[in-house]
């Protein structure tokens, strides 16, 4: 959601910045058009963390093991975080 934001707010900046050439009277559609340039690089930045997030969540494996002594009274459980 946020990389498509991303990309939606730079063109939307770029084409403000670069290809409006007409004047408004106390806006500067050129610093509007880097604002929010700069809005889309900090949403695309925000995206490739979640993104680092999610890759690194979904990369550990646990495994978990039972062992029972042949009496039945003594129980070890292992687990491990991979």
């Amino acid at each position: 959601m946020f990389a498509t934001l991303g990309v939606i707010l730079i063109v939307a900046g770029a084409i403000v910045a670069f290809g409006v050439d007409t004047a408004v009277d106390g806006l500067d559609l050129e610093a509007i058009g880097y604002i929010l340039m700069a809005g889309g690089v900090l949403a695309l930045v925000v995206a490739a963390i979640q993104a680092a997030g999610f890759m690194s969540m979904s990369s550990r494996r646990m495994r978990s093991e039972r062992h029972v002594s042949p009496d039945g009274q003594h129980v070890v459980e292992e687990s491990q975080v991979r």
